[in-house]
């Protein structure tokens, strides 16, 4: 028995619903709203990667689309997926390290304790 996500236009709900074959049940509705327009969505699936598919696809030039090296946050959005691709190999503690690194570098705490000059807004002092 398959379980199914649906989408609801009404009110932009997901839900899920285990259903007995592969047919949407009779009287199926929106358990938020109540609107039986819904649709079903389609859902995340997970593949197995070998450790050199994970390191190749890593190199994508896609995962790199979105990316403003000027923004320290959205290089720590990049960090922690990179993180979440390395898994176990990353560490325990990588998203921690992260957020860490994002809050010195957006207080500029780093320079100060170092009592060196402010950095270059090309440099997000990350090296």
């Amino acid at each position: 028995m398959p379980i199914y996500e649906y989408f609801c236009p009404a009110c932009n709900g997901q839900f899920q619903k285990l259903v007995r074959g592969f047919s949407d049940p009779p009287g199926l509705a929106c358990p938020r709203c109540g609107n039986t327009e819904v649709r079903r969505a389609i859902s995340r699936f997970a593949t197995l990667k070998s450790e050199d598919d994970r390191i190749e696809a890593l190199a994508d030039p896609s995962n790199f689309m979105g990316l403003d090296e000027s923004d320290p946050r959205s290089i720590a959005r990049w960090a922690k997926r990179l993180g979440k691709e390395l898994g176990e190999d990353a560490g325990e503690d990588w998203d921690e390290m992260v957020d860490q690194m994002l809050e010195e570098e957006l207080s500029g705490k780093k320079d100060e304790e170092e009592g060196s000059s402010p950095t270059k807004p090309d440099d997000l002092g990350w090296a």
